[in-house]
C-alpha cells in the first residue's frame, strides 16, 4: 500500500469522494426516486438531490438519468452500484464481527483458580457485565501471547513482573498444608507432615519451604506422587490420597464444607500473588474496566 511522503494516511484515501454521498447514491438508486429515497434516510428531497450533485462534481460524470418516469442509471451508475454494495456489505460484516467481539470477555486463568475461586463467583460478574457475555479459557494458562490470541485479559500466578501490562495485584497466595479428615488424625505436630505421603504440584522445593517455615527443618521430604496442575493435587487430597499444600485463597469452599481440612496454622508466603493483567491499549474498554473493578471487590472479601 503506497503512502503519500511525510503523511501515514493511504494516497487513495485523498481520491474517494464523501462515503455519506455514496450511501445516498445507493439508496437513490435502490428506490429509483430522490422522493423514496428522502422518505428512506429521513431528510428532504432537496437534501438527496444536493448529495447526489456532490458526488457527480467529485466523480466528473453523470450518474442518474432523470425522468418523469424517476431515475434511471448510467452507464457508469450502473458499473459504480455492485462495487458500492460490496463495500458497504464487507463494511457492515466486519463492523458486526467488532460490535460482536465488544459484547464477548474472554478471560484465561489457571485451570484451580477457575474451578475453585472464579467459578462461584461467576454469577455475580455476569451481573456487574450487564449484556456482556464471559468465555473462561485456561488453555495456555501461563503464557501471555496477547498479540496471537483471542484473549482480553487474564489472571496470572506469579511476582507482577510483567512491564509491558497493565498490572492489577489481586491476592497472595498462601500455602498451607490441607487432606481430607481422616487423613488428617494422624498429622499432630508439623514434623508429623514429612513423614506423611506427600503430594507434590510439579516439584517438591514447596514443602521443603513450608516445613522450614514450619520448624521442620531436620526432615527429608518424602517423595510421592507429582501432579502438573494444583487441582489435580487437591482432588487427589479429597480422595484420602495424602497431603497437598493448597492455597488457602482458592480452598475456603471446600474447607468450609469439610471435604479438606487444615490441620496447622502455618501458612507459606512466598512473595507469590495472583494478577489480573491486559494490554495497556484495552484499558479504557468498558468490559476491561468493569472485569477489573469487579475483581478487585471480590478480592477483597
Amino acid at each position: 500500500m503506497r503512502m503519500d511522503h511525510g503523511s501515514n494516511v493511504p494516497a487513495f484515501y485523498r481520491r474517494l469522494p464523501n462515503l455519506h454521498t455514496v450511501e445516498v447514491f445507493a439508496v437513490a438508486a435502490r428506490a429509483g426516486s430522490f422522493t423514496r429515497a428522502a422518505r428512506e434516510l429521513k431528510v428532504t428531497q432537496s437534501a438527496i438531490s444536493r448529495q447526489i450533485q456532490q458526488l457527480e462534481l467529485s466523480l466528473g460524470t453523470t450518474l442518474f438519468i432523470r425522468s418523469k418516469r424517476g431515475l434511471r442509471l448510467t452507464a457508469d451508475g450502473e458499473a459504480l452500484l455492485p462495487v458500492v454494495d460490496e463495500a458497504f456489505g464487507r463494511l457492515a460484516k466486519i463492523c458486526d464481527s467488532v460490535r460482536s467481539a465488544s459484547q464477548v470477555l474472554t478471560l484465561r486463568m489457571p485451570p484451580t483458580l477457575a474451578s475453585r475461586w472464579f467459578l462461584p463467583r461467576l454469577p455475580s460478574l455476569r451481573a456487574a457485565l450487564g449484556d456482556v457475555d464471559v468465555r473462561v479459557t485456561t488453555y495456555d494458562a501461563w503464557q501471555l501471547r496477547f498479540e496471537d490470541a483471542d484473549i482480553d485479559a487474564a489472571i496470572m500466578h506469579g511476582q507482577g513482573d510483567w512491564p509491558e501490562l497493565e498490572v492489577v495485584r489481586l491476592m497472595p497466595e498462601l500455602l498451607t498444608p490441607v487432606c481430607a479428615p481422616a487423613f488428617a488424625q494422624n498429622l499432630r505436630t508439623p514434623a508429623d507432615v514429612g513423614n506423611s505421603r506427600l503430594l507434590h504440584c510439579e516439584s517438591t522445593a514447596a514443602w521443603r519451604q513450608w516445613l522450614d517455615v514450619a520448624g521442620v527443618t531436620d526432615t527429608a521430604v518424602r517423595r510421592g506422587p507429582t501432579f502438573d496442575t494444583l487441582e489435580l493435587a487437591l482432588s487427589a487430597a479429597t480422595r484420602g490420597q495424602g497431603i497437598a499444600l493448597g492455597d488457602l485463597n482458592l480452598i475456603r469452599e471446600s474447607l468450609r464444607d469439610g471435604v479438606l481440612v487444615a490441620p496447622f496454622e502455618r501458612v507459606l508466603h512466598q512473595g507469590i500473588g495472583y494478577y489480573l493483567v491486559y494490554p495497556p491499549y484495552r484499558a479504557s474498554l468498558p468490559k476491561i474496566r468493569a472485569l477489573r473493578d469487579w475483581l478487585a471487590r471480590a478480592a477483597r472479601e
